[in-house]
Order: structure tokens, then sequence, then C-alpha cells
């Protein structure tokens, strides 16, 4: 429960820095964020009990989607999100290959791998804060 709030919270946190000072990338990337985590509570069929196949697609489609804002983009922290989202997307991939059941640790990196991806979309509202006041 502890665990949710906190991701929640550093959710909030991290879309209010790109709505007040970031740019339209840092924007986008923040309501891809939004509109992933709700699709991911919903997409959550057993409780990590097994592979979320839910999830995965919609990890995958975030992934995609920053992908291609990290080929278009005129920033580094979208490919640093990007290289984030790529590692807990493979988290499912190897609770696929996982024969017995880890749960806990499943869900766990999955939560982890969250994080970076979010400092990334706030390191990149600064930098884009302090670039326009330069």
């Amino acid at each position: 429960m502890f665990l949710q709030f906190l991701g929640l919270a550093v959710l909030f946190a991290s879309c209010i820095v790109a709505f007040k000072w970031g740019g339209f990338d840092e924007r986008f990337a923040a309501g891809a964020f939004v509109v992933a985590t709700l699709a991911s509570r919903l997409a959550n069929a057993s409780g990590y009990g097994s592979t979320e196949t839910g999830v995965l697609m919609v990890d995958i489609a975030l992934l995609a989607t920053l992908l291609v804002l990290a080929l278009r983009s005129d920033r580094f922290w979208p490919m640093w999100a990007t290289a984030f989202q790529l590692v807990g997307t493979t988290v499912h991939v190897a609770s696929m290959t996982e024969s017995s059941t880890y749960a806990w640790a499943y869900a766990v990196g999955l939560i982890f791998w969250s994080y970076p991806v979010m400092i990334a979309l706030m390191a990149g509202s600064w930098l884009e804060a302090r670039y326009r006041r330069n």
C-alpha cells in the first residue's frame, strides 16, 4: 500500500514539474505517464501472480511512445527515460521465463524501474526551464 502511494506521489510530482517548467516534450511525456498508469491499473488481472500481459502491452506502448519522443526530440532526457522503460519492460520477459511464483519480486521490479523514468522527466523539465531562462 505504501509503495502505491509513493508511486502516485512521484507521478504527481513529476507531472507538476513537467507542466510547470517543461516544454511540449515534457508535458507530452507526463500525459503519457498518467495514461499508462491508469491503463496499468485497469490491465492488472492477476495481481502479479503470473505475467501480466495487459500491463506488458501498456508498458510496450509507453516504450514506443518514449522511443518516438526520443527520436524526434532535441533533448537528452527522453533517451534516458526510454532506456529505463526498456529495462522495466524486460522484467515482464524475465517473469515469462521463471517457472516458480515470484509475484513480489515481479511487482517490485516493475515498480522500481518506473521511478528512474519519472526522475528523468523531472530532470528534463528542470533543465528545460533552466535553458529557457538563459
